[in-house]
């Protein structure tokens, strides 16, 4: 079969497209993205996406533009922690300080979602024996999965991107408290 088109591409087909390729051609991925983006309807991840890929590889001023031209799909498309994530990664490069303070701030309302669910967990626990109901123990898995959740596609990246800032500025002391304070969120 040839190649085809952009245009003559389904949206999903293009969007999955570029994602997939990125880590081989990033520019034809950041291409296909901006294509959907300027050609609606197009998938609603392609936003976040391609503003968190720009972000990923360093082209902080790309997703600040493409943010600042198109303020009127943020509401539509990035949830309130990504786009609190996205607004202190691209202050990265413009003002780390600024950047360190954002990620500070999601940290600690990640801290106290964790805890909380943690503490759920935990109450769940307690109260399950082996005369547990099947929606009883239902019910801590999906606490468990929950938390899981919000470990690995909240917390992480705001962790990882705050003990890079710290790393780059060789503030090696820094990123080793910000390790040790999240362990507890690590372990079962």
């Amino acid at each position: 079969m040839p190649a085809r088109n952009e245009e003559e591409i389904d949206p999903v087909t293009l969007h999955n497209q570029a994602l997939m390729n990125m880590d081989e051609e990033p520019t034809s991925g950041f291409r296909k993205l901006n294509f959907l983006l300027s050609n609606p309807p197009f998938p609603k991840e392609t936003f976040g996406n391609l503003l968190l890929l720009y972000c990923r590889y360093g082209y902080h001023d790309l997703a600040a533009d493409i943010l600042a031209e198109n303020s009127h799909l943020t509401y539509h498309f990035l949830s309130q922690d990504l786009y609190d994530y996205l607004d202190a990664e691209i202050m990265t490069t413009t003002s780390p300080e600024e950047a360190h303070r954002k990620f500070d701030a999601l940290t600690r309302s990640y801290f106290d979602r964790l805890r909380k669910l943690a503490k759920s967990i935990s109450d769940a626990n307690n109260n399950n024996t082996s005369s547990s109901t099947p929606r009883q123990k239902d019910d801590v898995r999906t606490l468990l999965k929950e938390f899981e959740a919000e470990v690995s596609e909240r917390y992480i990246p705001v962790l990882m991107s705050q003990a890079k800032l710290h790393w780059e500025r060789k503030n090696y002391a820094t990123v080793e408290r910000l390790f040790r304070r999240s362990a507890e969120f690590g372990t079962d």
